[in-house]
């Protein structure tokens, strides 16, 4: 028998309605102590919401409230639920609460409820990380692709892959146990040309891994440049309004200015950095930092002053070159000139408005690689999912060269089934226990 469990399920705070949850196998019998309509929670109809009100220990009533009692399996955790609807007050709803830990539930853990509802197979964990990304959602689009994994886009993706190997595992271990079955060469190619559309498979959905982060978590962009090449006055066009103080004198910022835009759906997270030059005191420290924020960025905008290139913005674009960028030249209204770089380079008027539109899309096109949003996909959404993956191929490219080199199949049913394994991780069927309790651990409290 699981403990019974409860929390808040609405978001803390004043409003017209808030949610207590309870989880468990003595969720009715826990809301009977405690509330009193025309039918016993615990002999309620399903489903049905009933009038009632919450009354103390002493017989007191705390609330006027709505009580609906949802029984095991056809409920979000898949165990018996009882949701307490009562005003939305903060004193009110932690009074219930009270009253329901008293009666015998115990307080959830964050993420608590998700997490049942995975382990009782309510959905996969894919589908549950899309729970807390929905929550999360910034922007309409992230919200889609959330929803697009909710309802399993990615899980058939990765099942898919993994049925077709688990089925090539399956004949290689009938010749091991019966080795009068041989396979032959046929068989072999087969093999191989599945492992191989596989591999293909995995690597267009590694393709969507940056752009898939970026939808759910935005893109971190840092601007950097020496002083005065106008990065403030940058930071404020693309935000459309005065963040950033813009004077013409150097050193004005000298701690990082963080600000974000939504750019065609996606979260852009700007961060207007100290101009880098030789300096001392805490202009020094300010641009540290620059070089800190250049380090974790996704994407680097250069900014430098076309009417005034020298040898500290070669020495910056040097310094930037391992990193996504785009050189900004700025100031077209001043001067005309070419950068022959490897990096993108786009010129812009801050003062005349010039460049923006062609700047901000440079931005999200260049730090997802070129991939475009499509909300009938489903894409990789964070790190864990992109590393498994990653070792998924792995796994099949070494089955295959093994395949190739003339041995045995079966040496090769090892890779995969660590490909196998891998692909489980992202759905949660080969993943630990430590893992599960990692990424339910970051959802919020009532969820």
């Amino acid at each position: 028998m699981s403990k019974t469990i409860a929390a808040v399920a609405t978001a803390h705070g004043v409003g017209g309605v808030a949610i207590i949850r309870i989880s468990g196998d003595d969720a009715s019998f826990v809301a009977d102590k405690i509330f009193k309509g025309k039918t016993p929670v615990s002999q309620a109809v399903p489903y049905l919401m009933q009038y009632g009100k919450i009354l103390d220990f002493s017989g007191g009533i705390v609330d006027s409230v709505m009580c609906v009692y949802m029984r095991a399996p056809h409920s979000f955790t898949g165990e018996d639920i009882v949701e307490i609807h009562c005003h939305g007050g903060i004193l009110v709803t932690q009074k219930i609460l009270e009253l329901v830990l008293r009666a015998g539930a115990q307080m959830a853990e964050p993420g608590e409820f998700t997490k049942r509802a995975f382990l009782n197979g309510k959905f996969d964990l894919s589908q549950a990380e899309a729970v807390a990304d929905l929550i999360n959602a910034e922007t309409d689009n992230a919200a889609c692709e959330a929803v697009n994994r909710m309802e399993g886009e990615l899980s058939k993706k990765i099942n898919s892959v993994r049925d077709s190997l688990l089925d090539i595992c399956a004949q290689i271990m009938v010749v091991s146990d019966y080795p009068e079955e041989d396979i032959d060469e046929m068989q072999k190619s087969t093999f191989r040309n599945v492992i191989t559309d596989k591999m293909d498979e995995l690597s267009e959905l590694l393709k969507t891994a940056d752009l898939g982060r970026f939808v759910n978590e935005g893109i971190f962009c840092t601007i950097v440049g020496k002083p005065n090449t106008g990065k403030s006055s940058l930071l404020n066009a693309l935000l459309e309004k005065d963040r950033a103080i813009v004077t013409d004198i150097e050193g004005t910022t000298r701690d990082v200015i963080t600000e974000e835009a939504n750019i065609d759906g996606i979260v852009v997270k700007f961060c207007d950095t100290a101009g880098i030059r030789e300096a001392e005191g805490i202009e020094k420290i300010g641009i540290e930092k620059s070089y800190e924020y250049i380090e974790k960025s996704d994407i680097c905008l250069v900014v430098c002053d076309a009417s005034d290139f020298t040898d500290d913005d070669k020495n910056i674009i040097e310094k930037t070159k391992e990193k996504k960028r785009i050189i900004v030249l700025n100031k077209q209204d001043l001067a005309n000139m070419d950068l022959k770089n490897p990096s993108p380079v786009i010129k812009i008027s801050v003062k005349k408005g010039e460049g923006l539109k062609d700047l901000k899309k440079a931005i999200v096109n260049i730090a997802s690689d070129g991939e475009v949003y499509s909300a009938q996909r489903g894409m990789i959404s964070n790190l864990r999912q992109k590393e498994a993956v990653i070792k998924a191929h792995e796994s099949l490219k070494n089955a295959q060269e093994t395949l190739d080199s003339g041995f045995p199949p079966d040496l090769a049913a090892t890779d995969l089934e660590n490909a196998i394994s891998f692909l489980g991780e992202i759905t949660g069927l080969t993943v630990s226990e430590e893992i599960i309790n990692k990424i339910f651990s970051k959802f919020c409290l009532g969820k």
